[in-house]
């Protein structure tokens, strides 16, 4: 794929340089369903946004989106995503040959190369000063008490959703108000991991990789947290979930020297425990 990138963009007047950012940049073990995340710099964007003829001289595309990157400081620039045919996907994002020269140490653009970039192509030699230093290790905040807390609350007033749409038999919404409180066991498990072995530990991003980073207990108490499309297993699922909360939040309180905030457990499954009866 990326000899097909690099001999399209050799072709191409307008584009000026090509980098390889993401994780296929970076020192890390990828596999083949890895994206390529590819800069394209160029000097008239327009080329590859007004249409996607342009794509076929790279591989049959399945399936194309329009979107654009929205950097912190307002600043936009266009990107194509696509899916090729045999399932690659490549991240085309396309940005002025003055980018670079303008890249900030806060910019979105240095952000992503400081993680990692390789140069496939560089026309003119706009990349011979590109000198990013590697980002520092990404240390998370500790939460507070009162942020501790919030989750909690937060995540048992889902429960008592899923339960409520449960008794009701709305199994569509039982799905939806389900997913909330994965949400919210994500972020407890995660400042779980966090606490046991410092805020720099790397938990990735919406639970990616969750095998490598999370403990063997935790993971296979998960496999029990998801029902399928029927009341009496998502029951099941929906205890499963609220018993792994509740241990892995109660070990987090006293690793952090927190409250755990008991009362709102027992009132709320008190009551899930009535509907439970009366299903």
């Amino acid at each position: 794929m990326l000899d097909k990138i690099i001999n399209w963009a050799q072709k191409e007047d307008a584009v000026k340089a090509l980098i390889l950012t993401g994780s296929r940049a970076r020192n890390e073990v990828v596999d083949f369903l890895a994206d390529y995340d590819i800069a394209v710099l160029t000097t008239n964007s327009d080329t590859y946004t007004q249409n996607n003829l342009w794509l076929k001289a790279i591989g049959t595309p399945w399936v194309v989106l329009t979107d654009r990157i929205r950097c912190v400081d307002g600043t936009e620039y266009p990107t194509r995503l696509i899916i090729f045919d045999g399932g690659v996907k490549v991240d085309f994002a396309f940005f002025g040959i003055d980018m670079l020269e303008n890249m900030g140490s806060q910019s979105d653009s240095y952000q992503r190369f400081a993680r990692g970039y390789k140069v496939l192509l560089d026309k003119d030699g706009l990349t011979n000063n590109l000198q990013v230093t590697p980002l520092k290790k990404a240390i998370s905040k500790k939460p507070s008490q009162q942020e501790f807390e919030a989750v909690v609350n937060e995540f048992f007033f889902e429960v008592y959703h899923v339960a409520k749409y449960l008794h009701r038999n709305d199994l569509w919404f039982v799905k939806f108000r389900d997913w909330a409180t994965k949400e919210f066991l994500l972020r407890m498990i995660e400042w779980h991991e966090k606490a046991q072995h410092g805020w720099d530990y790397n938990t990735y991003y919406l639970g990616v990789y969750m095998p490598l980073w999370v403990g063997k207990d935790t993971w296979q108490a998960l496999q029990k947290t998801y029902g399928h499309f029927d009341a009496q297993d998502s029951w099941q699922a929906l205890m499963a979930t609220v018993e792994l909360f509740r241990k892995v939040a109660t070990q987090t309180a006293k690793l952090l020297n927190y409250q755990y905030p008991v009362d709102v457990d027992k009132n709320i499954m008190s009551f899930v425990q009535t509907l439970v009866t009366k299903k």
